[in-house]
């Protein structure tokens, strides 16, 4: 029986997931951006995650502020909105952002890790992304 309903909880934690990848993705309004970006950010907080050196992390959230087990500082909700809206940006401008690098930001590495393995860095599956679930 537990384990039933472990696997329950698990879709729909899943399911929770997809939809608000979706939800991010299918947003028209800049202002409602952000926190359906950091709602995403939310549901996948304690899962592993890698940077583009395959170095793996897990984070925590605590309010709007994302602690990665690798740094002592903290990631903001701001700066995660920031680092999607520059890469729709040099997508949308034929310059896709490939790599944490061109994101210019403090947390970049972890960010592009968290954005790629939710399928939000703007990749296409022909770029190598492939969504990581656990």
């Amino acid at each position: 029986m537990e384990r039933t309903v472990d696997a329950e909880k698990m879709n729909e934690l899943q399911e929770k997931r997809k939809a608000a990848v979706e939800a991010v993705k299918g947003c028209e309004k800049p202002e409602e951006l952000g926190p359906l970006l950091w709602r995403v950010i939310e549901l996948y907080a304690g899962e592993p995650f890698f940077t583009s050196k395959q170095l793996p992390f897990t984070y925590t959230v605590r309010g709007r502020e994302l602690f990665c087990d690798r740094k002592e500082k903290s990631i903001t909700e701001a700066t995660f909105a920031r680092a999607y809206a520059k890469i729709q940006s040099a997508k949308a401008a034929g310059d896709p952002i490939k790599g944490p690098k061109k994101l210019c930001m403090f947390g970049a590495p972890y960010i592009w890790g968290i954005l790629k393995g939710t399928g939000l860095a703007g990749l296409d599956e022909t770029d190598g992304l492939e969504m990581q679930t656990f």
